[in-house]
């Protein structure tokens, strides 16, 4: 069985592939339909676990707040990917910060489980 540290990594670095182009550049395509929401879905699901379950279950250590972080820029990019027309204009243009955080909190968790 993965550890779920792993899985939150994968998650992450998922939704960072699926969200990050259309930052980038307005020609590409959206996903269709059913991919974006099981995409988004799962990115969304990963974020809310490490947010509500291991985030707030343990907010007096590193990674308690890592968790906590980490998860909300994660249902913040789930959303880029599940309904990015229907975003308030604030979270729409805080989506570079977003995603850029997000980068952050992957190569953190990425290079820690690459030490273990």
């Amino acid at each position: 069985m993965l550890p779920m540290g792993t899985i939150v990594t994968v998650c992450m670095l998922i939704g960072l592939l699926f969200a990050a182009p259309y930052a980038v550049s307005k020609k590409i395509k959206p996903l269709p339909d059913y991919l974006a929401w099981v995409i988004g879905s799962v990115v969304f699901a990963a974020g809310a676990w490490n947010t509500f379950w291991h985030g707030i279950r343990n907010l007096n250590n590193f990674w308690g707040l890592a968790a906590l972080i980490s998860g909300v820029f994660m249902m913040c990019t789930a959303l880029y990917i599940l309904r990015f027309q229907h975003l308030p204009q604030w979270l729409k243009s805080a989506r570079p910060v977003v995603l850029i955080c997000l980068l952050l909190s992957f190569a953190l968790y990425a290079i820690t489980i690459a030490r273990l």
